[in-house]
């Protein structure tokens, strides 16, 4: 049996592995937390000093997870900027983001980040890739550096996991989603699969990373079509003067064969708007173009460029020209604005000379980039004296902690992009 592989499992086992999380975001801040609890030491590595400085102090960087549970476990945790301490590791966990530049895979952080912790990589070790990224993305970017210092799979370990992270969601976690796991070889795969089984209740295992990866892309291209699909339906439905939102509870009543989306101003964050491309690059490189994944991308761009027309168009209507925007992130209930549709929103309307300012108890301040230069804003407090100063409110993202009730009785315009009021018939209130 492989030493190396029997030392790393039994280090795991004992809880006197040291692991490693590179990029201590969304994603690997619930790594972090997971491995914490139950007791294992995490060494967290991020650029970002103000973050790791408020985890050393047992605070929070972000909205929905309490600086309680940071305090719980921060005896556990370690930062570090620099990447030397890598060589202390038996686990290294990369979390770094994976954007598109031009329409094509953006690595460079995956490769400036290998470049520098190359050096103080050692035999025992594990690498896991939570990243998103394309089929063979994984060993193309490992594989070849590391054949040239060890056997892999027998000297060194090479594995990769997909994060199926959703933020802010009170209902799913590592105990409740099963993770899937693959490997480079057989103990890779075991050492993974092991090394998670920690920390969710259930590991599914891939056949290889390339089936690991593609999983992650098909999961984001289904969300995508889904989401375009209803986005299109529901600017079709209005102009046949038919209430979708009906029509969607209707439809669910079906125990099979249906799954809800919801229309909404557009798409954002890093998934939905971003992964499925990678495949589109992947595909059409390897001589076929996919056409629906591109399609669906269009659609859900021209989905928030209505928006944005309908919106200007009723302001000229009803000759408005103050505007109150509620949400600046992608998704309610975190601080996310990563391809926001909000942020797109707001900076349009601003470019058409409208007074607007926007409410979002997540993000109090945010840097608007409009016509290239930036335009710094503060989170005004949603109130009726903040009400009062503005002719249109636009619910663009539902924060829970908005007062709806207050929202409604006004007698302002309300444009309402996620159905908060999609069972109440007023005059002022549009639906888009």
């Amino acid at each position: 049996m492989n030493s190396y592989f029997i030392n790393l499992k039994t280090k795991i086992q004992k809880k006197t592995i040291n692991i490693s999380i590179i990029g201590v975001g969304y994603v690997g801040i619930k790594l972090v937390i997971a491995f914490a609890k139950k007791g294992y030491k995490v060494n967290c590595f991020d650029q970002d000093h103000n973050k790791l400085k408020k985890l050393s102090k047992g605070l929070s960087p972000f909205s929905y997870i309490s600086n309680k549970e940071i305090k719980g476990i921060k005896n556990n945790l370690k930062f570090y900027r620099n990447f030397k301490n890598i060589k202390n590791s038996d686990v290294i966990i990369m979390c770094l983001p994976t954007p598109l530049l031009n329409n094509k895979p953006d690595l460079s952080h995956l490769k400036s980040c290998w470049k520098k912790i190359k050096p103080f990589i050692k035999k025992g070790q594990m690498i896991i890739l939570e990243s998103t990224t394309y089929p063979g993305c994984t060993e193309n970017l490992f594989c070849e550096d590391l054949e040239k210092k060890f056997k892999i799979d027998k000297e060194i370990f090479l594995s990769y996991s997909p994060e199926r992270e959703n933020p802010g969601d009170e209902n799913y976690d590592f105990k409740n989603t099963p993770k899937v796991v693959s490997g480079v070889g057989y103990n890779s795969l075991n050492l993974c699969k092991i090394l998670y089984n920690i920390i969710t209740k259930k590991t599914v295992t891939a056949p290889s990373i390339k089936i690991a990866e593609m999983s992650k892309l098909l999961e984001n291209i289904y969300r995508s079509i889904n989401i375009a699909l209803i986005n299109e339906l529901k600017i079709a439905t209005r102009k046949l003067d038919l209430d979708l939102y009906k029509v969607i509870e209707i439809a669910e009543t079906k125990p099979f064969g249906f799954q809800k989306f919801l229309p909404g101003p557009g798409t954002g964050g890093h998934c939905i708007p971003i992964d499925p491309l990678y495949f589109s690059w992947l595909s059409k490189k390897s001589g076929f173009d996919v056409k629906f994944i591109k399609l669906s991308s269009q659609i859900n761009e021209f989905r928030t460029k209505w928006i944005i027309q309908k919106i200007i168009s009723i302001a000229k209507k009803l000759k408005f020209s103050k505007v109150l925007l509620l949400g600046m992130s992608y998704k309610k209930n975190i601080e996310d604005t990563r391809e926001s549709a909000s942020i797109k929103i707001f900076q349009e309307i601003y470019k058409k000379k409208l007074t607007i300012n926007y409410c979002d108890p997540f993000n109090k301040k945010f840097i608007f980039k409009i016509n290239n230069r930036k335009l710094f804003k503060k989170s005004l407090q949603l109130n009726k004296r903040t009400i009062s100063k503005h002719d249109i409110i636009i619910i663009s993202t539902d924060h829970d902690i908005f007062d709806y009730e207050l929202i409604k009785s006004t007698k302002k315009t309300i444009i309402d992009l996620r159905g908060k009021f999609k069972n109440f018939n007023s005059k002022n209130i549009y639906q888009l």
